[in-house]
């Protein structure tokens, strides 16, 4: 019986004979090995990948804004005049928002900047003075004065490395040369995958093997639906809580209202994180005008905050991409360190489309013990066995 379930192990993994799982681990040893000593061949491979990573992804997301207004104005004229009629318009729309919008935005936001040192060091001496009738006043004079060292410290470390020179102006120069070439080389990228999106989906359908094309079919549609469903529900949110905040900064009279509300709507495009994020300016604004008005935004804040999670998020993302807080955070945080800004603007889908690909593994590695390991001790549930109960 011992050998009957060994044989079966051996053909689960895909051979006959107990050296073929011998030879298996040897062979993956020598792979780990020879691909460590040879790493650095694939250094400028990552490099280029990483280089035009941010373009792609901003391609990406200017595939799936558009692609709506795309089929409906293709409706009425040819795809090439109906992608070429939605950028015309895009341009349009962008040019007078820059001229009558963000003008005054950009002047608000430089005096927010300009202003905000002194309102931080106001709402210092405000808390110093709030604490200083408290039993544990020195403790949390330690506290304060450690956090200003801290501050101090960071600046300080910033200028130094400001003053280096060629090192920190190459820098600079290397984030300014790839936004530009993210601006421009995204939006012709989108261009034409709007364009030929028939055409480029048959050319990557070629290249696969025939006998794997219906399940990367079946990826490649849930990873559109996941993409679409995050990219466009998370736009729409973030804009409907900027102008939730915007209405309601401007009723409780806070300061800056508009560069505060224009700030929730961008960050908001990180779950969770973003408003975290934007809270804390908010309530340094507010507690600088009055502690009433501070009292005031922090509770105008969480109203909002669980209306929009409450009735704006259900409607807009729906259940298509359903992820615990702490999910998020982690991926976050994870896909920040690899992969700088754009792994905290586009960690979420990204993990949606890894978690696509390894729910799909599972479910053959499930296939695969029913195959030989059902009898024993019952069946691995699959997706097939839940439709067919449902």
């Amino acid at each position: 019986m011992e050998q009957k379930k060994t044989n079966r192990l051996i053909q689960f993994l895909g051979g006959k004979t107990s050296y073929y799982i011998l030879g298996l681990i040897i062979l993956s040893a020598i792979a780990i090995f020879l691909v460590n000593k040879v790493s650095f061949i694939f250094v400028p491979f990552i490099t280029i990948l990483l280089t035009f990573l941010p373009p792609i992804i901003f391609a990406i997301v200017i595939y799936y804004i558009f692609k709506p207004f795309v089929s409906w104005v293709e409706k009425k004229m040819s795809r090439t005049w109906a992608v070429t009629l939605i950028y015309v318009l895009a341009i349009l729309l962008i040019g007078v928002l820059g001229f009558f919008g963000v003008r005054s935005l950009v002047r608000e936001g430089q005096q927010l900047v300009e202003q905000f040192p002194s309102m931080l060091d106001s709402v210092q001496k405000n808390f110093q003075s709030i604490v200083g009738q408290l039993p544990f006043q020195d403790q949390l004079d330690d506290l304060a004065n450690s956090a200003n060292d801290l501050i101090k410290n960071t600046l300080s470390a910033l200028g130094n490395n400001w003053q280096k020179g060629l090192s920190g102006l190459g820098s600079v120069f290397s984030a300014v040369s790839a936004t530009a070439m993210t601006l421009f080389i995204g939006p012709v990228l989108a261009f034409f995958l709007l364009k030929d999106t028939e055409r480029f989906s048959q050319a990557v359908l070629k290249i696969v093997p025939p006998n794997f094309r219906d399940d990367f079919t079946m990826l490649v549609k849930k990873s559109d639906e996941q993409l679409s469903a995050y990219l466009k529900g998370q736009l729409v949110s973030s804009a409907v809580l900027g102008i939730m905040y915007w209405v309601t900064f401007l009723l409780i009279g806070l300061n800056y209202a508009t560069v505060m509300a224009f700030l929730v709507g961008i960050l908001s495009i990180v779950p969770y994180v973003g408003s975290v994020i934007s809270f804390f300016p908010g309530l340094i604004i507010a507690f600088q005008q009055s502690l009433l008005e501070a009292v005031i935004f922090v509770i105008a804040w969480f109203v909002i905050q669980a209306l929009h999670g409450n009735l704006v998020m259900p409607r807009v993302m729906g259940d298509k991409l359903q992820l615990h807080f702490l999910t998020i955070l982690l991926v976050v945080l994870v896909m920040g360190d690899l992969l700088g800004f754009v792994g905290v603007l586009f960690g979420i889908p990204i993990y949606s489309l890894l978690k696509i690909g390894v729910q799909y593994l599972f479910d053959r590695f499930k296939k695969r013990y029913n195959r030989f390991f059902s009898e024993d001790k019952g069946r691995y549930e699959t997706k097939e066995d839940q439709q067919n109960e449902s």
